[in-house]
């Protein structure tokens, strides 16, 4: 689900003009799959997490899937372009 809603703003976002949306959506998404499959392969091979960490986990996928992140962006893009004109 994660991925599909990446590959979904990706999608979206390569229409828009304004470039920098696109790169802040890459590296939040990146880094946060990236710190997730760490974890998740860290417990799997190595030794099982704390609770206080698969907490810390989920919270990152929750924010990777939640609207915020993109209506928040495009919140920041309106006030800029009002700003501007």
């Amino acid at each position: 689900m994660t991925i599909l809603v990446y590959f979904i703003g990706t999608f979206h976002l390569g229409k828009l003009k304004d470039k920098w949306m696109s790169s802040i959506w890459h590296l939040v998404h990146i880094s946060g799959l990236i710190i997730i499959t760490s974890l998740g392969l860290f417990d799997w091979f190595i030794m099982e997490l704390s609770r206080d960490i698969k907490n810390f986990a989920h919270t990152i996928q929750e924010i990777l899937i939640s609207p915020v992140l993109y209506v928040a962006m495009g919140l920041l893009n309106r006030s800029l372009k009002k700003e501007t004109a």
